[in-house]
């Protein structure tokens, strides 16, 4: 009874989400969207083509040399989401065993 439970939770919720997809989607479609309508002040290109006195060139230097830290970061947040996942997909346990 409590599988029966589950599969028709699983179903009603993957309903659910295709209608609210369906919805954000179709209001999207139907309403336009003013790009920097709101905004005259500011100029069309917001990222400038020159580097900002050197700055650009600093933060690149520190990214690659340092790109141990970075995969090492990005390998940590990985598999603390594989963790998660794995975590919400465990089964529950009966009380009384």
């Amino acid at each position: 009874m409590r599988r029966k439970g589950l599969e028709l939770g699983s179903a009603l919720a993957s309903v659910i989400i295709l209608c609210i997809t369906f919805l954000f989607s179709t209001l999207v479609l139907a309403e336009t969207f003013p790009i920097l309508k709101y905004a005259p002040g500011i100029p069309r290109r917001l990222i400038p083509t020159q580097p900002f006195e050197g700055l650009s060139q600093g933060v690149s230097r520190f990214l690659w040399e340092n790109r141990a830290l970075d995969v090492t970061t990005q390998a940590f947040v990985i598999v603390v989401a594989i963790i998660c996942c794995l975590a919400l997909l465990k089964p529950e346990e009966a009380e009384g065993t």
